[in-house]
């Protein structure tokens, strides 16, 4: 899930999105809902002769460039756009139009941009390998009219995807692939562009159902009862969602104990947040300076990986 949407999911729980905001978070969430329409129909048709990457940044002569996919193998790479457009488009020459309003940034554009970079490298370094490029249109309401011949050789719609993917099955991951894959990797840099955050006191502190939203929680021994849907979550899972919000709420402010258990209300006791802090996060500082880095990228990831040991299970309705 995007940085961008992760901050503005947590920020929807605990404060009122203004209207900028939330057309964003819409935005973020068809897009996310795009990018996991591909990984399921990549994942049905098989991937393993190839190496991919999703969802990165690049730094190529100082410019950073975002690519939703690369699809690598032994004879180049693949740059896959996806547009989770819904409805109904046209494209006269260069235009995108969607009813009678016309497309500021067009996707042919953005593709070119982004497969460019990859020859500049390319040339940079002396390496001989294709870079080829798709826009990739997973949602099935998505209809697209256009006589411009050459778009359609860029265009894979929804019921194209599987077909698409196939015709990878013929290439194999060898050992200039592997080159290819580390000349990415090498080249991968962080969102330059997440810098958002909101002021620790600006927002409702406490903990929240993971279920349906609501913070009207009741404590149990080792679980907060949601009196709205009557879903029960452990409090070490409250913890981890809160260490997850933290993370992308407030940008670069150090994560305390202190910070933390003001941000939940105080509804665990310390020994408890202390306990779990120590588990889920890495520490830095010493004794009175200490504050914490969460382990993982967000609550999905940590719970994916820590609830196969986990005593206390959730009840989610």
């Amino acid at each position: 899930m995007p940085e961008e949407l992760l901050y503005y999911r947590a920020l929807n729980y605990r404060a009122s999105l203004d209207k900028d905001s939330y057309d964003r978070k819409n935005r973020l969430e068809r897009g996310f809902t795009g990018e996991q329409k591909y990984d399921e129909i990549l994942d049905q048709t098989g991937h393993q002769n190839m190496y991919i990457f999703r969802d990165i940044y690049l730094n190529i002569g100082g410019s950073i460039t975002q690519y939703d996919a690369l699809l690598i193998t032994e004879s180049g790479i693949a740059v896959n756009e996806i547009k989770n457009f819904t409805g109904e488009y046209r494209v006269e020459g260069s235009s995108w139009y969607t009813g009678n309003y016309i497309l500021p940034d067009d996707a042919p554009s953005q593709l070119r941009r982004a497969a460019g970079k990859l020859m500049r490298l390319r040339q940079k370094l002396g390496y001989d390998f294709a870079v080829t490029g798709k826009l990739i249109f997973p949602d099935e309401n998505f209809h697209l009219y256009s006589r411009e011949e050459n778009l359609w050789n860029q265009v894979v719609l929804r019921s194209e995807m599987g077909d698409y993917f196939r015709s990878f099955e013929n290439e194999y991951s060898g050992e200039f692939a592997s080159k290819l894959a580390d000349l990415v990797e090498q080249h991968i840099v962080a969102n330059p562009y997440f810098k958002l955050g909101v002021e620790f006191g600006s927002i409702r502190n406490g903990l929240y159902c993971g279920g349906c939203g609501s913070f009207y929680l009741k404590k149990q021994y080792f679980h907060f009862a949601c009196q709205s849907c009557g879903s029960r979550e452990s409090t070490e899972t409250h913890l981890v969602r809160a260490m997850s919000d933290f993370k992308y709420l407030f940008g670069s402010a150090r994560m305390t104990t202190k910070r933390i258990m003001e941000f939940i209300g105080e509804m665990v006791d310390y020994r408890t947040v202390f306990r779990a802090l120590n588990k889920y996060c890495y520490a830095e500082g010493r004794r009175k300076s200490t504050h914490y880095k969460f382990k993982y990228y967000d609550f999905d990831e940590a719970m994916r990986k820590e609830i196969p040991g986990r005593k206390y299970k959730d009840y989610l309705k």
